[in-house]
């Protein structure tokens, strides 16, 4: 990992004991990503159903988990990338996607994510981190835009 970004943070494999605080993770990132849903649209459980089938890489400091990504490497897709508020705009999401992508690159194809077209402080986190948008936001309120990343990148 590059110095500064990131910096004291290891990116590894999830442990039983790290899907608790993933929980956590992911039910206040989606509260606050999807900040037009009322909150009690999301549970905590919900974290469990959404990651069942994938992978899943965390970010760990200082001995806690403050970030994860989900990813389906076969599909060449990632599913989730939550960082805990308090760790933002340290690097950690890009050291994530990286991670994520090397377990991608095996497919040889695209990698792909979808992304809520409201939330546009993740769509430019996308965007910075070399994503291309393939399909246009619409007015709909829960629509998604697909985004796509060559394997050559």
């Amino acid at each position: 990992m590059p110095a500064g970004e990131g910096r004291g943070v290891a990116i590894r494999s999830i442990r039983s004991a790290d899907a608790p605080r993933c929980a956590e993770i992911f039910l206040h990132g989606r509260r606050q990503a999807f900040s037009w849903q009322p909150a009690d649209r999301f549970r905590l459980d919900d974290y469990y159903d959404c990651v069942r089938e994938d992978a899943v890489l965390v970010a760990e400091a200082d001995g806690t988990v403050v970030g994860f990504v989900s990813l389906d490497p076969q599909a060449c897709i990632i599913h989730n990338l939550f960082i805990d508020p308090g760790w933002c705009k340290r690097g950690i999401g890009s050291a994530l996607l990286r991670e994520a992508l090397g377990l991608l690159r095996a497919g040889h194809r695209p990698a792909e994510l979808a992304c809520a077209a409201r939330n546009a402080a993740a769509r430019a986190f996308y965007e910075r981190n070399g994503w291309t948008p393939v399909t246009a936001p619409s007015d709909d309120g829960d629509a998604l835009v697909l985004y796509r990343l060559s394997p050559a990148r």
